[in-house]
């Protein structure tokens, strides 16, 4: 009799909990939360994404190009006119160019080669990143942020063929002749 009765409250009680299920089953909406597939995220999403992306570099690159100022042309034997930049600046010189800062600078060669200018034979150019100090004719070293602390002659000579540079601060180039 114990047997008997286990078995319909066992019964009974599978019948409501399957009965709740299909309740629930029936009422979900999967349209609050869908099952997304790899192929959708690979091929649909994906190029979504991409297009929103390019679209936005797209105008950056328009709005930047529109703000860039024309520069005028340097003069092979004349210097070049100072020139001031908020932020750093990309520089190419050609071998033999010098670089002289007007006010402190930051400087760093990216690519080629180039040595220090420092008239003073006990003051040089800071080198940020070896902690030492660049005098004059002293080799700089590629991305090794240095600084010229005053426009007092300090400076930088292209020793290759090109050499590329980034500077902030105000300075003037004294072209090859």
């Amino acid at each position: 009799m114990f047997m008997k009765k286990t078995t319909k409250i066992t019964a009974v009680i599978l019948a409501v909990v399957i009965g709740l299920a299909v309740v629930v089953l029936a009422a979900y909406d999967s349209s609050e939360d869908p099952l997304v597939s790899l192929s959708y995220l690979s091929e649909i999403f994906k190029r979504e994404i991409l297009g929103i992306v390019d679209t936005k570099i797209d105008a950056l690159r328009t709005e930047l190009s529109d703000a860039q100022p024309s520069q005028p042309a340097e003069t092979e034997q004349q210097p070049a006119a100072p020139s001031t930049a908020a932020g750093y600046e990309v520089v190419e010189l050609t071998e033999g160019d010098e670089i002289y800062a007007i006010s402190p600078c930051d400087i760093m060669l990216r690519a080629g080669t180039a040595v220090c200018i420092a008239p003073d034979a006990n003051q040089g150019i800071s080198d940020y990143t070896d902690g030492v100090e660049l005098y004059n004719g002293y080799a700089f070293t590629k991305n090794h942020m240095c600084l010229i602390p005053r426009g007092d002659g300090r400076g930088l000579r292209a020793t290759s063929i090109s050499v590329f540079i980034e500077i902030r601060g105000e300075y003037t180039i004294v072209k090859n002749k």
